[in-house]
């Protein structure tokens, strides 16, 4: 976990896009102990639910500065971190595939984006926004026909920010 921070978490599948109250429900599970829900948009739409997400990391550099004849560690300029997204890869999908392919262009569309985690009842439990994204890798390693188990779908995200919305009561 080299990454700053690393958030594994359980994929329910696509139908957890409606994610209705059942879904996911295991007995005797407490709120907040998984298994959890990752839902992405961008701009508002939404791009699908995705197995991880690493990058959720907030980090200062520090600087040592005098203060009084002795030496004091401060904060100084905020550290960027960028957003790493795992889901099975769907060729239907395409919306991140476009995003990347403007960047390609020498267009590169800057956007702002949401990520919700869901608990295992589907009760909204974060909302991560970043602000100014635009995808520096998309990457599909392996594709093997008549496989199993589906591909994995990765896109990496450099921001100019990230902030955790506020909930009521929290």
């Amino acid at each position: 976990m080299n990454r700053c921070s690393l958030l594994s978490l359980a994929f329910l599948g696509a139908a957890a896009l409606a994610l209705p109250a059942s879904a996911g429900v295991r007995p005797g599970t407490d709120a907040g102990s998984g298994p959890f829900t990752i839902k992405v948009e961008i701009e508002g739409v939404t791009q699908g639910v995705f197995q991880s997400v690493e990058g959720l990391a907030s980090q200062s550099e520090v600087i040592v500065q005098d203060e009084s004849g002795s030496m004091a560690e401060a904060p100084g300029p905020l550290k960027g971190s960028r957003l790493i997204l795992k889901r099975p890869y769907d060729p239907l999908l395409n919306g991140l595939w476009n995003w990347r392919q403007s960047v390609i262009d020498r267009d590169p569309q800057k956007r702002d984006g949401s990520i919700f985690i869901f608990d295992w009842k589907g009760q909204l439990v974060a909302h991560w926004i970043f602000h100014k994204g635009w995808p520096c890798r998309w990457e599909v390693p392996v594709l093997t026909a008549g496989a199993t188990e589906p591909a994995v779908e990765i896109v990496e995200i450099v921001h100019a920010g990230l902030s955790l919305e506020s909930r009521s009561g929290s």
